[in-house]
């Protein structure tokens, strides 16, 4: 199993991109938004 994080102190540097992004190259991926004031990856994803 691998594990990928993406962090960064600043905002607006595309970490949401990114990680919707590489979540779509395999569909066997959990990812977990931990942004505590904007968690918005489910935008992007739109899970079921």
């Amino acid at each position: 199993m691998m594990e990928i994080a993406i962090l960064s102190g600043k905002g607006g540097t595309g970490k949401t991109s990114l990680s919707a992004a590489l979540a779509t190259i395999n569909h066997q991926t959990v990812v977990a938004d931990c942004d505590v004031d904007t968690a918005n990856l489910y935008l992007i994803l739109q899970p079921e």
